[in-house]
């Protein structure tokens, strides 16, 4: 039979509405390396954070090239290494704007909602909405879409996420409840539990590998049949197997895993490495955290009055509040992170320490949060070990 236990990925239970918790901006914890001169050093408020300055043109044209600035300058400071390669995929959409558009897209940094804005331009079949609002509708995956045919004045795009939130994004939705149908995602998130980090007692080491298919098996019989709420584990009662209790990677499984570099998948991957920032050149460089705002200057300045005019541009950043987040609201981060053991939180931040930096992120400021909140509530630290008898 199968048991849907705890919401979330930890044991703990969090009160529906949380007071804030800073009165004040804390001191970062002197123990731990949150940022340099820590002793100096003040967190930032936590729960909600300062929305970037794109109000109008002007604005945004200063903010585009403030980070073109700190891009190209720590590229030449501390990157020199990163000035290689190209980009993994760029696409042309020749019907964007006046002079089209080249776009890099970050998988889990609202690439989905970009693409719906950009795909009714091309589609022109029944049900558009539909079928241009599916996810997995990614149009620029076309051979017409490659960015080598774009004229050399096209204008160029980036979009970034905090390294953070678009690891728990990925984690969401590929590892923890994968949909139904998606047998990729879902044999690697078992996969994920089963290396090496799901410890075994000694009579289940020599079946690692035929526990790993077994709990498989079970996996796809429930996830292709009942759908599973995102922030939910399914466990399956009475099974002896540790892969199978729960199914699918823990939220400490999978980020062990990525800061391994056992699964180097797109939608963790880093921007740095993917896109080549330090080697491609940019024009404008968006942020998902102020995604309604920033794309529709983008679409302003490039003058695509056809994606300007649709209705439904409304329906901006694919932040799902059923997911318990929002643009500026970071405590359902706090909630996941504050799981993990902190060497691997800085595991974490260090893994993702070029995404940070080259696009301005302060990942060890974000974990000395992460531990602030975490002390401030109460949280244990998640118990990776599993006993069996």
């Amino acid at each position: 039979s199968i048991l849907k236990l705890r919401d979330s990925n930890s044991p703990i239970s969090l009160p529906a509405d949380l007071p804030p918790i800073f009165q004040s901006c804390p001191t970062c914890p002197t123990q731990h390396s949150c940022a340099v001169n820590v002793a100096e050093t003040v967190c930032p408020p936590v729960l909600q954070r300062v929305a970037s300055n794109c109000s109008d043109t002007e604005s945004f044209r200063e903010l585009m090239q403030e980070r073109q600035r700190l891009l190209k300058e720590r590229c030449q400071n501390a990157y020199t290494g990163s000035k290689t390669g190209k980009a993994a995929e760029k696409f042309y959409f020749d019907k964007v704007g006046s002079d089209g558009l080249v776009w890099c897209p970050v998988f889990k940094a609202a690439s989905s909602t970009t693409n719906s804005h950009f795909c009714p331009l091309y589609y022109d079949g029944p049900n558009v909405k539909d079928t241009c609002d599916h996810p997995g509708a990614n149009i620029f995956r076309k051979d017409p879409f490659q960015g080598s045919r774009a004229p050399a004045n096209t204008p160029t795009l980036l979009i970034v996420r905090h390294p953070f939130e678009r690891l728990l994004s990925a984690y969401h939705d590929k590892i923890q409840a994968p949909r139904s149908g998606n047998d990729g995602f879902l044999t690697q998130s078992i996969r994920l539990s089963a290396a090496k980090h799901r410890f075994l007692a000694p009579q289940f080491s020599e079946r690692r590998d035929s526990l790993a298919e077994e709990a498989l098996r079970m996996a796809k019989k429930q996830y292709m049949t009942h759908p599973v709420e995102r922030g939910q584990h399914v466990y399956i009662n009475g099974s002896s197997n540790p892969f199978a209790n729960p199914l699918c990677a823990t939220f400490e499984e999978f980020t062990r895993s990525v800061v391994m570099g056992q699964y180097n998948d797109p939608h963790w991957r880093h921007v740095s490495e993917y896109c080549a920032p330090c080697t491609e050149h940019y024009d404008y460089i968006l942020k998902t955290e102020d995604y309604q705002c920033e794309f529709v200057q983008l679409l302003e300045d490039i003058k695509a009055k056809n994606v300007l005019d649709r209705e439904d541009l409304t329906h901006m950043a694919n932040v799902n509040k059923g997911k318990g987040g929002s643009l500026t609201d970071r405590t359902f981060i706090y909630k996941y992170f504050a799981t993990l053991p902190d060497d691997l939180l800085d595991a974490i931040s260090e893994w993702y320490r070029a995404d940070c930096d080259l696009f301005d992120y302060n990942c060890e400021r974000t974990v000395c949060e992460i531990r602030e909140w975490r002390k401030r509530n109460g949280i244990e630290v998640e118990k990776l070990i599993i006993n069996m008898k």
